[in-house]
């Protein structure tokens, strides 16, 4: 008995890592295409001596992601410290914040994503200083860091397990771009990014969920949601086991109000939507597709 509430209490002490994972995962796996279209475009026009500047970019990136998520982080923490009553408040604004960022580069990266390739191409032949290469690529790892900062802060009550889920995204994305542009392995990137895009787009539904709770507790009037709905708290709660895991995969909650259940479809079905009928729109550039294949 007791090692089966030992495996319980371990499960749920790593299932918070998983969003954080999910979500710097895809980022990080963007910013590896656009660092291996970089690399790739200098080598077809023998520029490997630009090379050192992409690397100052890439470092300088996760540099200044990791500063600014540890100064964020720190931030919060001293504010919940000296200030308690703050701390529901801090995680709605936060989680409205993760959740706004995360949606517009899921439908930006989905309706822009084609021509990335050709605009970063295009954007190399007018930077010919090495510099200015590596200011491009310190934006674009940066871009993506800082939106996976703001998520990992939005769970900075999680403690430590987000940071390792985030660890675990980076490395996984390294992998990929390696497989890709070092090893010349042909990925399913776009079963990756539809699959990973529906999952963000679960997890940030589920922020939406959790930002109404929050925001609900900051002003101290549960009432603001509505009617209680839904309650599975006696035979699937979300604080451990299969109910933890739904709760940071897909937003489930054992208790969810009338406001919360309209937002959170409602969420699912414009942006949902939205990014489904962006993938529709059409294939992805022969352009793209060649540089993401490391060819």
């Amino acid at each position: 008995m007791v090692e089966g509430n030992a495996t319980v209490t371990s499960m749920s002490d790593w299932t918070p890592a998983l969003p954080s994972f999910l979500v710097t995962l895809r980022e990080g796996v963007e910013a590896a295409l656009i660092v291996g279209i970089v690399l790739t475009v200098l080598g077809q026009t023998h520029r490997r001596d630009l090379y050192g500047w992409v690397g100052l970019g890439v470092g300088a990136g996760i540099a200044g992601s990791l500063v600014s998520g540890w100064a964020l982080i720190t931030v919060l923490q001293e504010l919940t410290r000296t200030h308690p009553h703050w701390q529901m408040g801090l995680e709605a604004v936060l989680e409205v914040l993760a959740a706004g960022l995360l949606t517009w580069m899921l439908l930006w990266m989905t309706e822009q994503g084609r021509a990335v390739a050709q605009a970063v191409k295009q954007q190399l032949h007018n930077l010919p200083q090495g510099w200015r290469i590596g200011v491009l690529v310190l934006a674009a790892v940066l871009r993506e860091g800082m939106e996976t900062v703001v998520f990992i802060s939005a769970q900075f009550a999680q403690g430590g397990a987000a940071l390792l889920g985030a660890i675990g995204g980076i490395v996984g994305a390294v992998a990929v771009g390696y497989g890709l542009f070092g090893l010349g392995m042909r990925l399913p990137l776009r079963v990756f990014f539809r699959v990973m895009g529906t999952g963000l787009l679960l997890i940030v539904g589920g922020l939406v969920v959790s930002a109404l709770w929050h925001g609900s507790q900051a002003l101290g009037d549960v009432q603001v949601l509505g009617p209680l709905v839904w309650d599975t708290s006696a035979w699937l709660p979300d604080r451990h086991g299969l109910g933890l895991l739904l709760k940071v995969l897909l937003g489930y909650r054992d208790h969810l109000y009338l406001l919360q259940i309209l937002a959170y479809g409602g969420f699912l079905a414009v942006i949902g939507g939205m990014y489904y009928r962006a993938l529709a729109a059409g294939a992805p550039s022969q352009a793209k597709t060649s540089a993401f294949q490391g060819n």
